[in-house]
């Protein structure tokens, strides 16, 4: 029986205020139940690859997967179960990895949303924002995760976290093997609201592990509370929930992720209380791993190899100490492949963000069309575009340029450049070409201070002190916002018009050439500056006509000091 869950509140309501309200039972309808039922999803859509080889965790299992993101258009790529693990101390493990599971393409992240098409992504994350669905609270005989519950000294005795066959994701740069698909939870100590984020979690003992959760996360905004209130901070580290949790956690929502993630998965999430926290958790996770964020001392973490491609530096960061571990018998452990994109984490992140972002432009800029975050250049966090209809009443662009910036404050968003709706936010030659022609360096573009650069290694050299490297000359790093729309109408874009580019198109298929892949702009089109002598002058030329053009400018003459004056004046009798 499911039952009405008190806890965990939405982010405007104290402990107190969620304590009184009611919420609905259970419904059916979840997508997916756990994380087993959506790979037998992946398989039936042929997105899933099974190794059943016997294959090395800290040497080989990341190097294969890497190679479909360095080697393989996006199409190409799917998701991987190894079913048959060892590691370097020649260990076999009693449960599986699954990497790549939910954003090894734009198809796979689709899958992990129960959609069919990635073109109604962004939609779904919409939806799910505007409605979402409180989770309900289950019994521990009817939590999955609650198969295996181990305490005390049983932690350490039976391996503890290292007893899961935690991949090293970047074999030869990383200083350990990593979680890297972590679901916290964690609690606000004033306030009671949850959050659910996903911070890399560093390998250290079978009862300890480092965390580094950087500067304007909500897990890190607990944390500080925590610390001024001199006592640790509660946090279940849950690896492998529904699909739809683990979109949330990557995505920083602004609203509770409990209650989005079950509205993307059309049913309550299932919560089940913790064992020796004051949590409610996943209740068909594959594994939970329960203890304390110190806050009295800090410990050396990393390296890392991070999502912009580098590697994240080795620096002071916080401990996370095991109190227990519940999990399902023969688990799988999920694993995001991250660090240079394209990769799963930029997949992910792309249309997280990009949900998030359009929600909150949207109420504040009418002219929005589209946002778009570039996956392999910026690795879906720090180049942006946003897409405006053709005219922009004054000032919006500006709006929206400014709205994007301080949307969120992390280390990302450090270029954001506004185009009109005709160029396409998703091709970079296409923006590159709007702020090559239609920005005035001086006048269009402007440069903001005050942005925290954690993981970005423009900001100081590797080796500078903490605060260099995440708050630069004590004012903080930079964003360049450029406004790359028209000021005014232009001439059309010249290419042949669209109806004789459709007609050259019938005749390039009548002659059997290679399959063509339009990029915008692939036909001329007005964009407001059309003359009717202009007009005429073209209808004339298409006619075979154009000499008769040539007649008429020849009526136009002027002087030749036109160059030097700027003024029309008829020449002599020739």
């Amino acid at each position: 029986m499911s039952a009405e869950v008190a806890n965990p509140p939405s982010r405007q309501e104290t402990r107190k205020s969620a304590a009184k309200r009611r919420v609905p039972q259970s419904k059916r309808g979840a997508i997916y139940r756990d994380i087993r039922e959506y790979l037998a999803e992946l398989e039936r859509r042929d997105l899933l690859i099974r190794v059943k080889r016997l294959t090395n965790k800290d040497t080989e299992v990341m190097p294969l997967v890497r190679w479909q993101f360095r080697g393989l258009d996006q199409a190409q790529r799917k998701a991987w179960l190894f079913e048959n693990l060892t590691d370097s101390r020649g260990r076999k493990f009693d449960g599986s990895v699954g990497v790549a599971l939910d954003g090894a393409s734009a198809q796979v992240y689709a899958a992990a949303m129960g959609l069919n098409s990635p073109q109604d992504i962004i939609k779904k994350w919409l939806d799910a924002q505007e409605h979402p669905i409180h989770p309900v609270e289950v019994s521990r005989d009817k939590a999955p995760v609650k198969e295996v519950v181990i305490t005390g000294k049983e932690i350490v005795a039976g391996g503890g976290i290292d007893k899961f066959p935690v991949p090293v994701t970047n074999p030869g740069t990383d200083a350990s093997a990593y979680f890297s698909c972590p679901v916290w939870i964690t609690r606000d100590p004033e306030t009671g609201v949850y959050n659910v984020g996903t911070y890399r979690v560093m390998l250290k003992a079978a009862d300890r592990a480092g965390v580094m959760i950087v500067t304007g996360q909500d897990g890190r905004i607990h944390w500080e509370k925590a610390r001024a209130l001199g006592r640790p901070l509660e946090a279940v580290l849950c690896l492998s929930p529904v699909p739809a949790l683990s979109l949330c956690s990557v995505a920083k929502l602004r609203q509770p992720e409990y209650e989005v993630a079950g509205a993307l998965n059309g049913a309550p999430l299932e919560l089940v209380k913790a064992e020796t926290v004051d949590l409610f958790i996943p209740a068909t996770a594959e594994i939970a791993i329960e203890g304390h964020l110190r806050t009295d001392v800090l410990e050396m973490e990393g390296p890392f190899g991070e999502y912009g491609g580098y590697t994240g530096a080795q620096d002071y960061h916080i401990i996370f100490e095991v109190s227990a571990i519940t999990h399902r018998r023969h688990p799988i452990l999920q694993a995001f492949i991250s660090e240079m994109p394209p990769s799963e984490s930029s997949c992910i992140r792309k249309f997280g963000f990009e949900g998030s972002l359009r929600r909150e432009l949207a109420a504040k800029v009418p002219s929005l069309v589209g946002v778009n975050l570039f996956e392999a250049i910026g690795g879906s966090l720090q180049v942006l575009a946003i897409s405006l209809k053709r005219k922009p009443d004054a000032g919006e662009t500006w709006a929206a340029l400014r709205s994007a910036a301080s949307s969120m404050n992390i280390p990302g968003y450090k270029w954001i450049i506004a185009v009109n709706d005709d160029i396409d936010i998703t091709d970079i030659e296409s923006v590159f070409w709007a702020m090559a022609w239609r920005v005035q360096p001086h006048r269009d573009i402007q440069i903001m201070r005050g942005r925290p650069t954690d993981l970005d290694p423009s900001a100081a050299p590797v080796d500078s002190k903490f605060t260099d490297r995440v708050y630069p000359d004590g004012l903080g790093g930079s964003q360049i916002l450029i406004d790359a729309t028209m000021k005014w109408p232009y001439p059309p874009v010249s290419l042949p018009t669209r109806e004789h580019m459709e007609r050259a198109r019938a005749i390039w298929e009548e002659l059997g050439l290679p399959k063509l892949t339009p990029r915008v702009p692939w036909f001329g089109y007005e964009l407001g500056f059309w003359p009717e002598s202009w007009d005429r002058a073209t209808k004339l030329t298409t006619a075979g006509r154009y000499l008769e053009v040539g007649s008429e400018l020849r009526a136009l003459r002027t002087k030749a000091s036109y160059c030097d004056t700027g003024i029309v004046e008829a020449p002599e009798k020739e």
